[in-house]
């Protein structure tokens, strides 16, 4: 096996673990996450930078640590739009994805196509802080008057 493969593996069983480990902490009420509802339904993300197209798929999940939680691997870019869904919660579209046994061996991305994604706020107030958004706005402005030829 390839070493960045291997690096990657280990890195997913790590993360696992620590949904595992954090997941028992919620649900033996410690004190340091008291703060989130004990006795709601935990359900694991783990994030990768890259795509990981097949990481949710039977024979890679086979690799990982069994986990009373269920965890799913997703992208960066998914859990963008994760966080713009608009037509339902985060957590029922984790939860139905989890109860399809098909759909939930897919990448998270499959789950939201025909689904209504809002603009990430977050990415937007970022992208209008730099200097070229300013430019761009004075180029549409400049475009939009007709006293400038």
């Amino acid at each position: 096996m390839l070493d960045r493969t291997s690096a990657a593996l280990r890195q997913l069983k790590h993360a696992y673990k620590q949904v595992e480990t954090i997941a028992a902490l919620i649900t033996s009420k410690n004190p340091k996450f008291s703060h989130i509802a004990a006795n709601r339904p935990v359900q694991g993300l783990v994030v990768t930078r890259e795509p990981f197209h097949t990481a949710n798929a039977p024979f890679q999940k086979e690799m990982q640590p069994n986990t009373d939680t269920p965890v799913t691997v997703c992208s960066v870019a998914e859990l963008e739009h994760l966080v713009a869904l608009r037509d339902l919660s985060v957590s029922q579209l984790l939860g139905e994805r989890l109860a399809d046994p098909l759909a939930s061996t897919y990448s998270l991305d499959i789950a939201f196509r025909g689904r209504n994604l809002a603009r990430n706020a977050i990415l937007d107030a970022g992208w209008d802080s730099y200097p070229w958004k300013r430019h761009a706005d004075l180029c549409r402005g400049a475009a939009a008057d007709p006293r400038v030829v």
